[in-house]
């Protein structure tokens, strides 16, 4: 990517989103940022390096108004309704900003002339539960939640787009993305270490689960070198994982936090939740031969790095 080109984050205020612009800022890219949150500390220390718009998916005048006024060279949509536990909680709004703030994004691109490449954040959740793992890309996609339902929508308009227009697109399949306080602090990790930090008891859902843990900067990584291949004639779709490719359990988790702070961690096992994908592994070589992206940071390193982090901000 250029530094002539200028590219949008939507959803740039999140944690993945947020990590992405800090990069692209930092290589002196033109990027702008499109989230509805009022809350934007995720981007406080850039000092006004990235454009910001107040923009909600949903609202498509807006969107089309934004678009008059700006091109791109290149889209990463990012911005969505990201954790499988608020879709249950309210799957209405899931689904307007998963699939319906999605296809908002992509009519107005059409709408208003535009041609960039376009990368989607979607999650090994369009998988449901695998009947065996490794997962690959074309594996069965049988999501058993609303939020791998909408990813899973999301993913075909985005498809049905790139043929429809012959923009270049890819997906990429994020997989339990971790590693610093930008991060949803109730999600499952940075949950962990913030109760170890104070001495207190980890309540586990089942605690068999096994996940693929990624590392924000390998995350970054993956999608700095998908923008890349895109902008070197790849073909008009196509899909990655960024992942690890290494299973670790809940408990595993637990126990490498445990060691790393020399204590005891008392864990409170908690009935399963029937939304909850049990097993999940995903294949990583079609993105290492592809784009050459192969994940560095295993969990057993990632972990301890996020714990002196968290110790670090929040003066633990």
């Amino acid at each position: 990517m250029t530094k002539e080109e200028r590219i949008l984050v939507t959803g740039g205020a999140g944690f993945i989103g947020s990590s992405v612009i800090e990069r692209a800022i930092r290589e002196g890219k033109d990027v702008h940022c499109l989230d509805h949150r009022n809350d934007l500390d995720n981007l406080s220390h850039l000092n006004g390096s990235v454009k910001t718009v107040n923009i909600d998916t949903r609202n498509k005048a807006g969107l089309k108004c934004f678009f008059e006024k700006y091109s791109f060279s290149g889209v990463i949509h990012l911005a969505a309704v990201s954790r499988v536990v608020w879709g249950e909680k309210d799957p209405q709004r899931c689904k307007e900003v998963n699939v319906d703030g999605t296809q908002n994004l992509l009519e107005c691109l059409e709408e208003t002339g535009q041609n960039p490449w376009f990368i989607f954040g979607s999650s090994r959740e369009v998988y449901g539960e695998p009947a065996s793992t490794p997962v690959k890309e074309n594996s069965p996609k049988v999501p058993i939640n609303i939020y791998g339902e909408t990813k899973l929508a999301g993913e075909q308009a985005v498809r049905e787009w790139s043929v429809r227009t012959g923009n270049s697109s890819m997906i990429l399949r994020f997989s339990n993305v971790y590693g610093n306080e930008k991060d949803i602090l109730d999600r499952v990790l940075p949950r962990f270490i913030l109760r170890a930090l104070k001495g207190q008891p980890l309540e586990i859902h089942g605690g068999n689960q096994l996940i693929d843990f990624t590392h924000i900067d390998d995350t970054v990584e993956g999608i700095f070198r998908t923008i890349d291949y895109l902008g070197n004639g790849c073909p008009v779709h196509d899909d990655f994982h960024l992942l690890t490719g290494k299973g670790t359990t809940l408990q595993e988790v637990a126990r490498i936090i445990s060691d790393y702070l020399g204590q005891d961690v008392q864990l409170v096992k908690k009935d399963c939740r029937n939304y909850d994908v049990d097993r999940f592994v995903g294949e990583p070589s079609k993105a290492i031969s592809k784009i050459n992206f192969k994940a560095r940071v295993k969990p057993e390193n990632g972990i301890p790095m996020t714990v002196d982090r968290f110790r670090e901000v929040f003066l633990l």
